[in-house]
């Protein structure tokens, strides 16, 4: 009879983040570049059902969900430089490393056309979250950009 608190006490501490009522996702990225009034570097982004913050600093830009338009995302490998040795060690590839981009559009109002963009590098373990939680807060599908095919066209 002594174990039923300590089994809900300890149930209770294993439920997702959602169902316990919890909304509010932070994740640290990177700023890469885009139209916001953000400098370049480490931010949190903070994720609820309200919008997506960006705090970098003393800096921080809220954006509400319903304005987002557009979700993208994006994997670039590449190999490392002076890490020959690493390549060595079959099946593990540590000679190349994977850095996974989300890019977000935005209106900047519902009157104007102006959009805004923003593109974050974020940590390979929370990029499946992040983007699922995008995804599932917006109800628009990310768009992998390195599977859509390029047209170029000269002589324009």
């Amino acid at each position: 009879m002594n174990r039923w608190p300590a089994f809900i006490c300890l149930s209770l501490m294993l439920l997702p983040v959602e169902a316990a009522g919890t909304k509010k996702t932070d994740f640290l990225v990177k700023y890469e570049g885009g139209t916001l009034p953000l400098n370049q570097g480490k931010t949190r982004a903070t994720i609820s059902a309200d919008g997506v913050v960006l705090s970098h600093r003393n800096q921080a830009f809220s954006i509400p969900i319903q304005n987002i338009t557009r979700v993208s995302c994006s994997t670039q490998v590449r190999r490392r430089s002076g890490a020959t040795v690493l390549g060595v060690i079959p099946r593990l590839h540590l000679r190349t490393t994977e850095e996974h981009y989300v890019g977000l559009t935005l209106e900047a109002d519902r009157q104007e056309t102006s959009r805004i963009e923003a593109v974050l590098k974020m940590n390979g373990s929370r990029y499946r979250e992040f983007l699922t939680t995008l995804e599932r807060l917006t109800g628009r599908k990310a768009i992998n950009t390195s599977k859509i095919p390029t047209a170029v066209q000269y002589g324009l």
